[in-house]
């Protein structure tokens, strides 16, 4: 049988990584929101229309990449559970 802790620690460490790259991400996405927020006040015309429109997209793109993101991020949760509760009965290979 595979010791299963080799797969226990890269879940553990993707699910890190993730959670890092979902914080950064926010936290960039964030400032980015108040700059176009700032820029928007002053900006008018055609051109703004239009920008604002694409502007609407992108954020509903972002919205839905982190939401999907959070769902990975709750299957990884279980998962990592589960190959824990395993391990514990399969011998106590993880401590």
């Amino acid at each position: 049988m595979a010791d299963t802790r080799i797969l226990l620690a890269g879940l553990e460490e993707y699910h890190r990584v993730l959670g890092r790259h979902v914080s950064q991400l926010s936290s960039e996405f964030q400032g980015l929101s108040s700059v176009w927020q700032r820029f928007a006040a002053v900006y008018d015309g055609d051109a703004a229309d239009q920008f604002k429109h694409g502007w609407i997209r992108t954020t509903a793109m972002f919205q839905e990449y982190l939401e999907q993101t959070h769902q990975i991020s709750g299957m990884l949760d279980e998962r990592i559970d589960a190959l824990r509760q395993a391990n514990r009965t399969e011998g106590g290979l993880v401590g």
